[in-house]
């Protein structure tokens, strides 16, 4: 069961911010898997039973981030990752582009968050602005959705070319994204990142936005 971070938790990811380095981490690798990494798949764990006990067909699995950075092709040689985190998808893989929304959580030196992000290939997001267009009543009821609850933030660069100028403009920044992200972002002042009953306050927001969820997983 989750029973919350702690403050070794903050330590380690401040820790490798500062000392990104093979000696440090293992020196420290018995803090990371005790207060970042099994902690984060009991976290994960319990929402995706969450996520289930709400609807049965819900299969994206939790993918949990490694804490080895692949340096081959990255100007950035540092080792280890300063961030952890988990996706809920059901490949199993850890890259962004996926033509499935994903749900996630994420925890970094200065911050945690939680969302929904759905950022798959440019022809996946002509589909979704496709389906904005053919049926604009169907989206304003998602966007509705939205709009509804407080939790979490819509995030992603818009093209600066209108694809659809007649496209209303209550819902042109909607359509005008890259990607989409719907994001609640949080610090360590809040105690509730230490307790057990985080892993309720981030179903209950995974939950708020189900509809935009499967809205989005009906596209492709």
């Amino acid at each position: 069961m989750f029973s919350g971070f702690n403050e070794s938790t903050n330590e380690y990811l401040m820790g490798i911010r500062f000392n990104n380095n093979k000696e440090w981490f293992h020196e420290h690798k018995d803090m990371y898997r005790e207060n970042v990494h099994e902690p984060i798949c009991e976290l994960a764990d319990e929402i995706f039973a969450k996520m289930q006990d709400m609807d049965k067909n819900f299969t994206e699995i939790p993918k949990v981030s490694r804490a080895n950075r692949d340096i081959r092709f990255s100007k950035n040689k540092n080792p280890y990752k300063e961030c952890k985190w988990f996706f809920l998808r059901g490949d199993g893989k850890p890259d962004i582009i996926y033509s499935r929304p994903t749900y996630f959580f994420e925890m970094s030196p200065d911050w945690w968050r939680y969302g929904l992000f759905y950022a798959p290939t440019p022809t996946g997001m002509q589909l979704y602005r496709k389906r904005i267009e053919n049926k604009p009543a169907e989206f304003k009821k998602i966007k509705k959705v939205y709009e509804k609850q407080n939790i979490f933030e819509l995030e992603g660069d818009n093209y600066k070319r209108l694809f659809n100028k007649d496209i209303d403009k209550d819902i042109i920044d909607w359509y005008q994204k890259k990607y989409l992200g719907f994001t609640s972002w949080h610090d360590y002042s809040e105690e509730i990142f230490y307790q057990s009953t985080l892993s309720d306050l981030v179903f209950e927001g995974f939950k708020a936005i189900y509809p935009i969820y499967k809205y989005l997983d009906s596209i492709e």
